[in-house]
């Protein structure tokens, strides 16, 4: 019998993948001729050129294009990342092209192996709807069809499955996903990357109407996994509730992975609290490059002052900082 692969289990890598959705997203730059141009020659093609109808063909090329996705997602060299974002859109054109027969796969499929890579790859179904930015009448959105399979998946128990599910439905993004499902993943699954996995779902979905998911996240903010952490602080910036500036303050402070302490920071700069000036400008003294780079961003976006460089200057500036409740007076 041939060799097979085992199962491809999709959580996040925690360097580079997640600094990557823990930096700002960039503002989009307008299409270039020869990308309109490649924009109109898609439109203008036979969708059905790009069904495979081999289900073994389909089910063996999405497997290797998101294992060569989660590979490059552990690179940082530009064009590492250019090609990762080049994969990505032809996994979103795969997946759209091909979507009823990855559906079945997922509700009814018999082979465990093409079962758990339908679970990571439907996620990649989600194009702007028409009426949306972006959006084309040419192309109906399908990807709020595979929410309901997915959270049938989740109930499945199956790790690798459950890891994937939740993958999806983060990059889905869909607003009726239940929260307390991916809440009770987050706190209470025995495996990291569910966990992880929960969160990061979670904090692509939280909005600042979901407040009472915050002892949840609190709770969470302690748990060993650096990747369950670093979702949580993201969800928490979403919410954008103060009521969680001390708990994010003692994650900057205190966590053992400087990846998650810049999440930190990078998320406090967004809250608007001066009551963090303080603790983000002790970052900038840290060794790792990213903590002290995150505090500095954080700080010029809360306080305005661009001009300043280093600890010095920062302390010696807020220490007379009409802002600063306990400013040195002379």
């Amino acid at each position: 019998m041939p060799h097979r692969r085992p199962p491809l289990a999709l959580s996040l890598l925690l360097v580079p993948a997640l600094l990557v959705r823990c930096t700002s997203t960039p503002e989009l730059q307008p299409l270039s001729a020869k990308e309109r141009a490649e924009i109109e020659a898609l439109r203008r093609h036979d969708a059905r050129d790009g069904i495979v109808t081999d289900r073994g063909t389909l089910f063996v090329s999405l497997d290797q294009n998101l294992r060569k996705w989660r590979e490059l997602c552990a690179r940082t060299d530009v064009s590492d990342m250019d090609q990762r974002r080049s994969l990505e859109v032809v996994l979103t054109t795969q997946v759209y092209w091909n979507f009823d027969t990855i559906i079945s796969e997922l509700e009814h499929g018999t082979d465990p192996d093409h079962k758990v890579t339908a679970a990571a790859a439907i996620g990649w179904s989600r194009i702007p709807a028409p009426d949306e930015p972006g959006g084309d009448p040419a192309f109906p959105a399908v990807h709020h069809r595979a929410v309901a399979p997915l959270l049938a998946i989740i109930g499945s128990g199956r790790d690798e499955l459950v890891v994937n599910a939740l993958l999806s439905l983060a990059r889905l993004r869909d607003p009726a996903t239940p929260r307390d499902l991916l809440v009770e993943l987050m706190v209470k699954h025995h495996h990291a990357d569910v966990r992880g996995n929960a969160a990061y779902a979670i904090s692509e979905l939280a909005s600042p109407a979901d407040g009472v998911l915050l002892p949840a996240l609190f709770s969470s903010l302690s748990d060993p996994s650096p990747e369950v952490r670093l979702h949580v602080l993201k969800a928490l910036g979403r919410i954008g509730d103060k009521a969680a500036v001390a708990a994010m303050i003692e994650r900057l402070q205190r966590d053992d992975t400087p990846l998650v302490r810049a999440c930190a920071a990078m998320e406090l700069g967004k809250l608007g609290d001066w009551s963090t000036v303080s603790p983000l400008i002790d970052g900038l003294n840290s060794d790792a490059p990213l903590l002290a780079f995150q505090c500095h961003h954080a700080l010029v976006r809360l306080t305005g002052q661009q001009e300043l460089k280093g600890y010095s200057a920062w302390r010696e500036w807020w220490n007379g900082a009409k802002e600063n409740s306990e400013r040195i007076r002379g």
